[in-house]
């Protein structure tokens, strides 16, 4: 199955595929991240998020750092999701998750 996913390497290069992040299009699926993460958790998907702004950090918030300092890094922050990626991962496991993605994100 297909939704338009895939990886991007630059040439002479080779991923780790250490996480397999999405960025949802949240104006097209009249959803919010939150609701997509709790569709999928609730399918059984080990769904995470991932990639925090640094200052939203309570340290950082300490310097007096405050939500919308980096509004790209907010918005990539509230759009991102990391879907389950393992070496162990079979075909069937990955059917699954791209199964419960486009419920999750169906309009």
């Amino acid at each position: 199955m297909c939704l338009g996913f895939g990886t991007q390497e630059k040439t002479g290069s080779y991923s780790s595929l250490h996480l397999y992040v999405i960025r949802l299009k949240l104006g097209e699926i009249g959803k919010t991240q939150r609701e997509v993460f709790e569709a999928l958790r609730a399918a059984g998907i080990g769904v995470n998020l991932h990639y925090i702004p640094v200052y939203r950090q309570p340290y950082y918030k300490s310097l007096g750092f405050e939500e919308g300092h980096c509004p790209g890094a907010e918005q990539y922050y509230f759009e991102a999701i990391s879907l389950p990626m393992y070496p162990g991962l079979t075909e069937a496991q990955q059917d699954r998750v791209v199964n419960a993605l486009r419920e999750a994100t169906s309009v």
